[in-house]
């Protein structure tokens, strides 16, 4: 899914989201939210096997703010109005039980902010995991992102469960801050995800 922000010039790619409990509930990163902001959701039509490169919105879904983990790139966000969405009930893995070497998939959409409206999952392997000097646990995948899959799930190709969200492509100064900013391509060849540990963390804090 799409967050977006909605203001006087109409609704602005924010970042990509993913599901994570039928009752509507949404992880992301916490980057480029503002607590102030009007948040919306944009679902994807992904039922067509060749769908076109659309540059349309669907309906926007209103989305509140349930938690913002600074520190740990993470938000847990919820559609509303009360929803119940036919998923699984538990979609989230366990990223220190997968292997180095694992087959994953980072689901986005990476052109959101050129309004190029169309999910990419594009395969990776896990290369490394990593701690930053606040602590946040990262893991690094051998794919170049690019800045509308922020916000994605790392899925594992495995068994389809969520080990991670997409927070950027890896710099040595990520190290300083699970919340670096974009970095320029030198670095490029690897990204990271914080582990989805975080958002697990935030939804046991709200009983959910």
């Amino acid at each position: 899914m799409m967050l977006m922000k909605r203001d006087v010039h109409g609704l602005e790619f924010v970042a990509s989201c993913f599901l994570v409990k039928p009752s509507g509930y949404l992880l992301t990163t916490a980057s480029g939210i503002s607590s102030e902001s009007e948040l919306v959701a944009v679902t994807v039509d992904t039922a067509e096997r060749y769908p076109p490169m659309s540059c349309q919105a669907s309906s926007p879904i209103p989305v509140d703010i349930v938690a913002l983990d600074r520190e740990r790139d993470t938000a847990l966000l919820r559609l509303q109005p009360d929803v119940r969405i036919q998923m699984p009930d538990d979609i989230i893995g366990e990223p220190d039980e997968t292997p180095r070497g694992a087959l994953l998939l980072s689901v986005g959409i990476p052109y959101g902010r050129e309004h190029v409206h169309t999910v990419v999952g594009p395969a990776s392997v896990l290369a490394g995991r990593t701690r930053t000097e606040t602590g946040t646990n990262l893991l690094l995948f051998d794919h170049q992102i690019h800045p509308g899959d922020i916000g994605g799930p790392i899925v594992r190709a495995s068994d389809g469960l969520v080990i991670g969200i997409v927070a950027g492509l890896f710099h040595p100064s990520v190290l300083h801050s699970a919340n670096a900013s974009w970095v320029a391509d030198q670095y490029a060849g690897l990204s990271y995800a914080v582990s989805i540990q975080y958002g697990s963390e935030l939804l046991t804090s709200h009983s959910v």
